[in-house]
């Protein structure tokens, strides 16, 4: 078996290549180039664990094709189940969802990606790994570990900064989704503040109108004076909500902005990575965002 070296460079190798698994199977699905691993870097974590624990466990029947093919089958879903599971409650986030998939579990597995997580299990383990492996042993023993040691702290860096990046793009959709329920309620509220004041104002003016009958050159004074409240309290009520509703508006376009303005790292990418996200609580908001994003690319197609 394998030691410390031998599993750390194993684990980075299988990352990058599930990476680039990734990226191809979105490229010949979708059309387009998309860095599809959680972190920024050009790995997916979960295939470099997938595979060391595939490689460890099924080593007894590693020339049984049927129950290599049924034990990877069924590690590669475990693993992903419980990465899908703790993702869910870590960041309230369904990275991905297999709902709409048959024979699925929770949305987190489903028999078809399973069948497909044996299939590539039999093919790695038979075919590409014994490959790789004696690639892997050709590089000198001083430079590969200087090289896992700086891929460890790129990979420990790189984790951090997703993990705050997360972190913001949980905030910011909260906010926007508080911004949006504020928004409806101060437009409603407007409404009604606007008619009730001018309901008063009309009451006083009819209370203005009856002293001008009685006293018609007071009177007179008195109505004009009136009319002048009445037209600045209906200003200043609606003058005032407009600018408080304005500048939330302001800041709900500065926020959508930020989540869709494409950049290589940070909350966007998150975005573009996985366009099945789910939040039950935010969904109307991401799938919003979604659509805009998919907007803009077609916009940017289109002129290319």
């Amino acid at each position: 078996m394998w030691d410390l070296y031998q599993g750390i460079g194993l684990f980075f190798l299988y990352a990058f290549l599930g990476w680039c698994v990734e990226v191809a199977f979105v490229a010949v699905n979708c059309g387009r180039v998309v860095n599809r691993g959680f972190l920024n870097g050009p790995v997916c974590p979960i295939y470099g664990f997938g595979m060391l624990a595939v490689l460890v466990l099924l080593e007894p029947v590693e020339q049984n094709l049927l129950l290599l093919f049924l034990g990877g089958m069924v590690l590669a879903s475990a693993l992903e189940l419980a990465g899908g599971w703790a993702l869910d409650r870590l960041f309230h986030t369904r990275w991905w969802d297999y709902s709409d998939e048959p024979f699925n579990l929770g949305g987190y597995i489903c028999l078809k990606f399973s069948l497909m997580w044996g299939m590539g299990t039999v093919m790695v383990v038979r075919l590409v790994h014994p490959i790789l492996y004696d690639l892997f042993l050709l590089i000198p023993r001083r430079l590969g570990i200087g090289l896992e040691a700086v891929f460890v702290l790129l990979f420990a860096a790189d984790l951090a900064a997703t993990l705050v990046t997360v972190a913001g793009l949980n905030r910011d959709l909260k906010e926007l989704h508080e911004l949006a329920g504020t928004l409806r309620r101060g437009s409603d509220m407007l409404t009604q503040k606007v008619g009730g004041a001018a309901q008063a104002a009309d009451t006083r003016l009819d209370e203005g109108r009856l002293e001008w009958q009685l006293a018609k050159a007071e009177g007179r004074q008195e109505w004009e004076r009136l009319r002048q409240e009445w037209e600045e309290m209906r200003s200043e009520n609606r003058q005032q909500l407009e600018e408080k509703l304005a500048g939330l508006q302001a800041r709900s376009d500065q926020l959508r902005e930020k989540l869709l303005a494409r950049r290589a790292f940070g909350e966007n990418r998150l975005l573009r990575a996985f366009p099945g996200m789910k939040r039950p609580d935010r969904q109307p908001l991401l799938e919003g965002l979604q659509r805009e994003m998919e907007r803009r690319r077609q916009e940017q197609k289109h002129r290319r």
